[in-house]
């Protein structure tokens, strides 16, 4: 018993042990791993967005740049004129950092587009918060399109830093100023949608009149507020009327007052009646989306009736309310055009020709780029630079050209086109000529004076006496007898015979025989192609066919290739030119594990889960 408690204990000890390990096991590739970036915008160097580099100026356009001080209580403009290097890449995600000169603060949070005003595409989103002395700038994919001559235009509204509370206005009776509302700090978008449009253009302007500052009994105060155009009065917000004090340039309310008025187009009539405070009153007008196509400034004027000391005292004062948050950027498309053709005078366009492209330094900038049907490949997204093409695969029947191809790519020509020419290697098929008399073997000459044509039968010669009539016997002659054959030295005549085995029949122009071989029609050149050989020496022999009827397939010894580069002001592209566009990547992307991480990962698992089996099995074994 105590025997198999020892043994139970030692199975339990062993199991543990071997969670433990399979445990580290598994732990192992993460250890060891490379860590996993994942991609990111980043922020790229931007000219133009430094501190010293913005203009400074009020909402009359008087030039404040080199103020050392800047009222707190004031608006200005700040203005960059930027521009992006032409060697950097920019991708959807990138960020370029704004600085503000140190006399200015951000007065309110911003957030709004920047645009390309001739398209309207969207270049980029600029945002700084309310009490900053940056602005961030995030691009779209815009520049990774147009990658020539990127540059734009930013402007923004901001406060100055100096508090001047001590300073006073000289004598006035009313004052009037107005400025953009703006969503309130840490506001959620639907909160944010009622204070901008999807443009980031403001919704809501805020107008405000101050009258008697000095705090003077007034009576039958009257106060017409009019409207410049681009606006309309928000009714759903009405007026505010404070009463209150007025020291130290800034209006102290006390309480409040609700009189009556009257909405009349863009006219507001407002009846205070008897005043003996400082009056502040709050109202709100709506910019249309149109005005902001036409202008960046917007006017309102109040004009104030009274009876003072038993005679009336007309003031008048205007406020001007100057929106110049927006942004501007333009760009080029940096693009090469290439064109394959034939090197001869047909020019014809080749395609299927496979090219890469590199920098001037050898950098690969993309590979398998292909020419279409009309021999053409396009390729954007080019940097101002140096490039060349080389040719890595030739069409079918043309010689590989290895020729670098340069072309530049720059501001004043960002769009170029390079012609290429290839050599044909097969020599198009030439149209047979009218064989010559002396090469004419269309039919078998006549046979040779060596070989005699059998003739009809000739008459015996003069040798051979013909047979004659039985003449009259004569008492000393002979009778006649029949004709006698004649004597072998006499051929007598006979039907034509066969001709001996040394004498060629004529005969009717005929296929020659198998040992002739006949001259065939002028065929389509090709490798296989056999010249007619010589008839045998028993018949004529026919002419060879002219040179130019039986063309040869083999490589030329000698290569051609030139390559043209014509720049050119406007895009050549072509729309049936199918060529991927690949924008560098940034060198923190995505890594995923290499290979070798895989399967030691694999194998931890596998060697943890058997040792683990073997406790488990190695204890329900010892228990039983």
């Amino acid at each position: 018993m105590q025997k198999r408690r020892h043994s139970q204990k030692r199975a339990s000890v062993f199991l543990l042990i071997t969670l433990l390990l399979s445990v580290l096991v598994a732990l192992i590739p993460p250890l060891i791993s490379k860590p996993i970036s994942v991609g990111a915008g980043q922020n790229i160097a931007v000219t133009g967005f430094g501190s010293q580099d913005a203009t400074i100026t009020d909402t009359t356009g008087k030039d404040f740049t080199h103020a050392p001080n800047l009222s707190m209580y004031s608006v200005y403009t700040l203005t960059y004129h930027w521009r992006i290097p032409d060697e950097v890449v920019v991708k959807a995600g990138d960020t370029a950092t704004v600085s503000l000169p140190a006399t200015v603060v951000s007065r309110a949070d911003v957030d709004f587009a920047v645009v390309d005003p001739t398209t309207g595409a969207t270049i980029g989103h600029f945002s700084s918060k309310a009490g900053s002395s940056t602005g961030i700038l995030t691009f779209t994919d815009f520049f990774s399109h147009s990658t020539v001559g990127r540059q734009g235009e930013l402007q923004f509204m901001v406060s100055g830093r100096y508090d001047d509370s001590g300073h006073q206005r000289p004598g006035w009776y009313i004052y009037k100023a107005g400025w953009v509302v703006n969503p309130p700090t840490g506001a959620t978008p639907e909160e944010k949608a009622q204070y901008v449009d999807d443009l980031g253009r403001p919704k809501i302007f805020q107008w405000e009149i101050t009258i008697n500052p000095n705090m003077e009994h007034v009576d039958n105060v009257v106060l017409t507020d009019t409207l410049g155009p681009g606006q309309h009065f928000d009714t759903s917000r009405g007026l505010v009327v404070h009463t209150g004090t007025y020291d130290d340039n800034w209006f102290h309310a006390t309480g409040t007052i609700t009189p009556s008025y009257q909405v009349n187009g863009n006219q507001v009539k407002i009846s205070l009646g008897t005043i003996t405070t400082a009056i502040q009153i709050d109202l709100w007008t709506n910019p249309t989306s149109a005005s902001f196509e036409t202008t960046d400034s917007w006017t309102n004027s109040v004009v104030a009736s009274s009876k003072q000391g038993g005679s009336g005292a007309p003031a008048q004062a205007n406020g001007t309310i100057t929106w110049r948050n927006g942004g501007s950027g333009t760009g080029q498309v940096g693009q090469v055009t290439l064109i394959k053709q034939d090197q001869k005078p047909h020019q014809q366009a080749l395609a299927g020709a496979v090219f890469s492209l590199y920098r001037a330094d050898g950098t690969l900038v993309h590979d398998d780029l292909i020419t279409d049907t009309k021999g053409k490949l396009t390729f954007t997204q080019l940097l101002v630079g140096q490039y060349y093409f080389v040719e890595t695969k030739a069409p079918k029947g043309y010689k590989l050209n290895a020729t670098h191809l340069p072309f530049t790519i720059t501001l004043d020509k960002p769009q170029v086109t390079v012609k290429a020419y290839d050599e044909n290697l097969t020599p198009p098929p030439v149209t047979p000529s009218t064989p010559s008399s002396e090469s004419s073997s269309s039919k078998p000459s006549v046979p040779s004076s060596s070989v005699t044509p059998p003739s009809k039968p000739s008459t015996p010669s003069s040798s051979v006496t013909p047979p004659s009539k039985p003449s009259t016997p004569s008492s000393s002659v002979t009778p006649p007898s029949k004709s006698s054959t004649p004597s072998s030295s006499v051929t007598p005549p006979s039907k034509p015979s066969s001709p001996s085995s040394s004498v060629t029949p004529p005969s009717k122009p005929s296929t020659p025989s198998s040992s002739v071989t006949p001259p065939s029609k002028p065929s389509s050149p090709s490798s296989s192609v056999t010249p007619p050989s010589k008839p045998s020496s028993s018949s004529s022999e026919p002419s060879k066919p002219a040179a130019s009827s039986t063309p040869s397939h083999q490589e030329s010894s000698s290569s051609v290739s030139s390559s043209d580069v014509i720049p050119s002001s406007s895009s050549e592209s072509d729309s049936s030119a199918n060529v991927e566009v690949v924008t560098p990547s940034h060198n923190n992307t995505h890594h995923l594990p290499d290979t070798g991480e895989r399967v030691l990962g694999w194998l931890a698992i596998a060697i943890g889960s058997l040792l683990s089996i073997t406790g488990i099995l190695l204890l329900i074994k010892d228990y039983q």
